[in-house]
């Protein structure tokens, strides 16, 4: 069971590295589809977006970072079923706002005891959330 405890640390920090990339990368779908003009436009952003939480959401699940899957699972429900009327709500994309400021939050508490990059330039838990929030 060690070699099985290790291993899972392992991959959770992995997973919690390159999950910080999708995560900034979905705040910048969010601004695009907040942007986006059009019913191409949107399909595209809307499409991108799902296809990366999608992503993450599976990784999650690997990993069991469940926090994170949860928040990914809800992600996936408000992308299947937006509609035009939700393009024309501020309260959605407000709603998906506080989603992703969710999403980054449960990223900090999936435990690991490996850093697996700890040559890298991690930005901590206060700087990713300010840096993707604004």
């Amino acid at each position: 069971m060690r070699a099985y405890d290790r291993f899972l640390s392992s991959l959770l920090s992995e997973f919690k590295y390159k999950a910080q990339g999708q995560v900034r990368s979905l705040w910048a779908d969010l601004e695009e589809l907040m942007e986006a003009t059009g019913e191409r436009a949107r399909s595209t952003a809307l499409r991108q977006a799902y296809c990366r939480i999608t992503t993450l959401e599976r990784a999650a699940r690997a990993v069991e970072a469940h926090e994170v899957q949860i928040v990914c699972e809800a992600l996936e429900h408000d992308f299947e079923t937006v509609t035009d009327e939700d393009f024309a709500n501020p309260e959605w994309f407000g709603e998906l706002r506080q989603a992703l400021i969710d999403l980054t939050g449960a990223l900090y508490p999936v435990e690991s005891t490996m850093e697996v990059h700890e040559f890298a330039d991690q930005a901590t838990e206060a700087s990713l959330l300010e840096s993707c929030v604004n």
